[in-house]
C-alpha cells in the first residue's frame, strides 16, 4: 500500500511525555510530519525551526512562559503559525498571546477533532499564502522581464501604484519618483487624456480596452507612440486597480510612415523622370532658338533683356525638375569618418556666388569640440548648403551665421549636436511648424524641398533635426548626429 505524503511539518513543544505523544499521534492521523521538543531551549536548538508550518506549544514550560518566548520564536520562524495550548483558567494569557502574533489557541483538555480541524485550517492558510507568494513572484518576474510598459493605477485618482522596470527605462523616470503621482498629469499629453479617461471608465465597467493607440510623454520631453491595453484588476493589495500595458510602437509607426512616404516619393520620382525625359529635348530646342534669336537681335538691348528673362525661366524650370528628382531618389549613404567642420566649410565655399555683393560672416564658436563623425560627406554637404543658403537669403546684407556644437546622446549612443543660427528676422509660428514639410516655402523662387531634403538626409544617418524656439532672434536649425552608425 502506498504511503501517504506528509501534509506539513509540525513542531509540538510539550514537557509532559504522555501529552506530547498524544498530540503527535493525533496529528499524524492527517499524515503530518510531527517533531517534538520538551522545552523552549530544545526547540530553539533545532536548525529546522524555520521550516515548520505550525508550532504548537504549551502555555507553561519548564524553562519559561510561552508569552516570554513568543517574540523569539517568531523571529526565528517568521512564517510558522504559533498555537498556544492553555488551561481554561488561563484564557486571558492565551488572548494576550494572540495579541502578540499567535495564530490560535487550544483549551485543555484537548479535543482531537478540534485539534485536527484547527491545524488543517492553519495548514490550508499556509498553502494559500505560499501559492500566492509563488504566483506573485511569477507575475513580478514576468512583468519585470516584459519588453513593455506596465503600470498599476489607483482607480479613484489614477495615482501610480506600480511602475515596471521597462517603464523606467522608456520614460526616464525612476519608480520611486513617480509612485503616488497622477499618471495622467505626469506622463499623458493633454490632448490624449480624454481618450485615456474613457478607456479607464470602460475598463472599470468590466470591458477591457485593447489596441488603443496612445501617447506617453517622457522625462526629456519626447513623445512615444504606444499601443495600449487597459483592464481592471479586482484585487491589487486588497483594492481594485487599473492595469495599463503599453507597447512602444514609435519605431514601427516611423517605419510605416517612411515606407508610405517612400511609395509616394517613388511615384512622384517616376512621374518627374518621365516629364524630365520628355521635356529635356523641348527645353534644349527652345534654348537653342533663344540663343539664335539673341544673335540676330544683338542691336536691340530691350529685346535681349526679354530673351534673358525667358532663358532664366527655362533654367528655373530645369532646376525644379532636378530638385524634385533629387528629393524623390532613394538615399544611399557612403559612410566614412569625417570632420563636420570641413564639410560645412566646403559648403560655405560653394555658396560664394550667393554671397557675392553682400557682407556675410560665418562664425564657428564650437569650442574645440571633437567633430569627428561617421557620415556621407556628399550628403552632409547638401544639408549644410541648404541650411546656409536659407540663412544667406534671410536678409539683404550684414548676414551673420554662427555654428555651435556640443556633445550629446542619441538613443543611448554618443552624438554631436550642432546649432546653426542666423541673424535674420527668425521664423513665424507657421514656418516653425512647417519648415520641414515637402514643397513648403515662403520664397518667390524655389521648390520648397530644401529643408525637407535636410530632414531626409539627417534621418537616413539615424539623426534628428529640429528648430530652436520660435520668437527668438534669427532662425536656428538644430542637427543631432550619432558619432558612429549602427552602434
Amino acid at each position: 500500500m502506498e504511503t501517504a505524503r506528509p501534509a506539513g511539518r509540525i513542531l509540538v513543544i510539550e514537557d509532559d511525555p504522555d501529552a506530547r505523544a498524544n498530540l503527535r499521534d493525533i496529528l499524524e492521523l492527517d499524515h503530518h510530519a510531527v517533531e517534538t521538543a520538551s522545552s523552549i531551549g530544545e526547540a530553539l536548538a533545532r536548525s529546522s525551526l524555520a521550516e515548520m508550518a505550525v508550532i504548537i506549544l504549551d502555555r507553561r514550560l519548564p524553562d519559561g512562559d510561552a508569552l516570554g518566548f513568543l517574540p523569539v520564536l517568531r523571529a526565528r520562524a517568521p512564517e510558522s503559525a504559533m498555537v498556544i495550548v492553555t488551561a481554561f483558567s488561563d484564557l486571558e494569557g492565551a488572548i494576550e498571546a494572540l495579541r502578540q502574533g499567535a495564530a490560535d489557541y487550544i483549551v485543555k483538555p484537548i479535543d482531537p477533532d478540534t485539534l485536527r480541524i484547527r491545524t488543517e485550517g492553519l495548514m490550508e492558510r499556509r498553502r494559500l499564502s505560499l501559492a500566492r507568494e509563488r504566483s506573485d513572484s511569477i507575475f513580478r518576474n514576468l512583468v519585470e522581464a516584459a519588453e513593455c510598459m506596465i503600470v498599476m493605477l489607483r482607480t479613484r485618482d489614477h495615482a501610480i501604484l506600480y511602475f515596471s522596470p521597462f517603464a523606467e527605462q522608456l520614460t526616464g523616470y525612476p519608480a520611486g519618483e513617480v509612485l503616488g503621482k497622477s499618471f495622467l498629469e505626469l506622463l499623458v499629453p493633454h490632448a490624449d487624456r480624454p481618450r485615456l479617461m474613457t478607456c479607464c471608465r470602460e475598463a472599470l465597467r468590466g470591458s477591457p480596452q485593447r489596441g488603443i493607440e496612445s501617447q506617453i510623454r517622457c522625462r526629456d520631453g519626447r513623445t512615444r507612440v504606444m499601443l495600449r491595453n487597459v483592464r481592471c484588476l479586482p484585487d491589487y493589495d486588497g483594492f481594485p486597480a487599473l492595469l495599463i500595458v503599453d507597447h512602444d510602437i514609435t519605431e514601427l509607426k516611423a517605419a510605416q510612415e517612411r515606407a508610405l512616404n517612400a511609395e509616394r516619393m517613388a511615384a512622384i520620382g517616376q512621374m518627374c523622370a518621365g516629364l524630365a525625359h520628355e521635356s529635356r529635348n523641348a527645353l534644349q530646342r527652345s534654348q537653342a532658338c533663344l540663343e539664335m534669336l539673341a544673335l540676330k537681335l544683338v542691336d536691340r538691348p530691350d529685346t535681349l533683356g526679354l530673351i534673358g528673362r525667358v532663358q532664366q525661366a527655362q533654367d528655373d524650370l530645369h532646376r525644379l525638375y532636378e530638385d524634385v528628382r533629387e528629393y524623390t531618389a532613394p538615399i544611399k549613404l557612403v559612410l566614412r569618418d569625417c570632420d563636420l567642420a570641413e564639410i560645412w566649410r566646403r559648403a560655405w565655399t560653394h555658396l560664394e556666388p550667393l554671397r557675392e555683393g553682400k557682407q556675410a560672416i560665418l562664425h564657428e564658436p564650437y569650442g574645440g569640440l571633437n567633430l569627428s563623425c561617421q557620415v556621407d560627406p556628399f550628403r552632409l554637404e547638401q544639408v549644410f548648403r541648404n541650411i546656409l543658403d536659407n540663412a544667406l537669403t534671410s536678409r539683404d546684407d550684414g548676414v551673420e551665421i554662427a555654428i555651435t556644437g556640443s556633445a550629446a546622446s542619441l538613443d543611448g549612443r554618443a552624438a554631436i549636436c550642432l546649432a546653426i543660427r542666423d541673424n535674420g528676422p527668425g521664423l513665424t509660428p507657421e514656418q516653425h511648424d512647417k519648415i520641414f514639410e515637402s514643397f513648403y516655402t515662403t520664397k518667390t523662387r524655389g521648390t520648397g524641398l530644401g529643408m525637407a531634403i535636410v530632414k531626409r538626409i539627417i534621418e537616413a544617418h539615424g539623426g534628428r533635426v529640429g528648430v530652436g524656439k520660435s520668437g527668438a532672434r534669427g532662425a536656428e536649425i538644430i542637427l543631432t548626429l550619432p558619432r558612429q552608425q549602427g552602434r
